[in-house]
């Protein structure tokens, strides 16, 4: 009994040690990407200079097909002029349909169609196995027994780019809340930047 009794405090210490080291990878996997920092730098490769700033977007639509958006919005100049343009990578169900190529951003009471170019849909899938340990005991003594459950899950990483005009841009630089509206088909997704993104974005496109 004693010895079972050792083996048990052993084996739970081993998976406790496993369970901080798979936590800690994690962690480190998600958080190597910077969010709400503004990045400037000189490409002497395109012979212009960048800013870029990488937000998280909820829509405001509960319930759909349709998840959060990462966006990066991005200002280059150079020699021969600039532009602005915004990066998007929305998580949508596998069932949901893609976007339409036609959306909308309203900058305070003004608003601009936008162009989706270049759509591309990714299917993605995470395969997360679960280990489960149960102890029991009898006449005979203690047995440990181990289990383990596999669960898949799928998704579609809608990327597409937006060009912000000098118009839009100038809507946004003058208002306290942009939105962006898009079409998955008959779902509609509405995401709205306001407070401190909507502040980085400004010092990006400014």
């Amino acid at each position: 009994m004693f010895k079972s009794g050792k083996f048990i405090r052993s084996f739970m210490k081993r998976m406790l040690i496993l369970y901080f080291v798979v936590s800690a990878i994690i962690f480190l996997s998600c958080s190597s990407v910077k969010y709400n920092t503004v990045y400037r730098y000189d490409d002497e490769f395109r012979g212009n200079s960048r800013e870029y700033v990488r937000i998280i977007v909820r829509p405001e639509e509960r319930r759909t097909e349709i998840g959060q958006a990462r966006i990066i919005f991005e200002k280059v100049e150079g020699n021969d002029g600039g532009f602005r343009d915004a990066y998007f990578v929305i998580m949508r169900a596998a069932s949901s349909f893609r976007a339409d190529e036609i959306g909308f951003l309203k900058a305070g009471e003004s608003k601009f169609g936008i162009k989706l170019t270049d759509p591309v849909s990714e299917l993605r899938m995470e395969t997360e196995e679960t280990v489960s340990t149960y102890t029991s005991q009898d006449s005979t003594g203690t047995s440990v027994t181990t289990s383990s459950d596999t669960d898949t899950r799928t998704w579609v990483e809608e990327k597409f780019i937006i060009k912000i005009s000098d118009e839009s841009a100038i809507g946004i630089l003058e208002t306290d809340e942009i939105i962006f509206r898009f079409y998955f088909g008959p779902v509609p997704v509405t995401y709205r930047i306001i407070g401190k993104e909507l502040e980085l974005i400004k010092e990006v496109i400014g």
